[in-house]
């Protein structure tokens, strides 16, 4: 008797500390996870060798003076193949598209790239994640669109849309 209640005391006592945590965690990740975050904020000078030359290159050697797409992707994002026909349309009203490889191998990137056209201006490897976490991302797809001052003025998480698109280029 004596066993089960003390069972009884010990689960409620960890159930509550676990809930706890989640409600103290939640309170304190949510400026993290909200898009609005980054809003307003500067696009960081992301430096990274690029997919296809294996160069370094910063985001300032890249655009200057214009307003442009930042889109991380992966090959194995099914997401990202989604989207991708709406970063060619993007590609083709003449804006700047600079892709973030995610986490991936470098082949099956640039095989993901030949099937599905490239949209990109240039494309900088994020092997380890690093240069998506400058840039508050948890996942892919994430897009940010950045005026000519480097300031962000959009975030999307998931696929983008036609929505989005319209927002890019009405963009003065």
């Amino acid at each position: 008797m004596y066993l089960k209640k003390g069972f009884k005391i010990l689960s409620l006592i960890l159930a509550s500390i676990i809930i706890f945590y989640f409600f103290y965690y939640s309170l304190f990740q949510e400026k993290k996870l909200n898009p609005k975050v980054m809003i307003g904020s500067q696009m960081p000078n992301l430096q990274s060798k690029t997919l296809y030359k294996n160069k370094v290159l910063s985001l300032s050697n890249i655009v200057s003076n214009e307003k442009f797409v930042v889109n991380i992707f992966a090959s194995w994002c099914v997401p990202c193949k989604i989207e991708h026909p709406i970063l060619i349309q993007l590609k083709n009203s003449k804006i700047k598209i600079i892709g973030i490889n995610y986490k991936d191998n470098q082949k099956n990137a640039k095989a993901f790239i030949e099937k599905y056209q490239n949209p990109f201006e240039k494309v900088l490897i994020d092997s380890d994640g690093a240069l998506s976490i400058q840039l508050g991302a948890f996942g892919v797809p994430e897009t940010f669109l950045v005026d000519k001052n480097f300031t962000i003025i959009a975030k999307h998480i998931g696929p983008i849309d036609n929505n989005f698109v319209k927002k890019v280029i009405n963009l003065k």
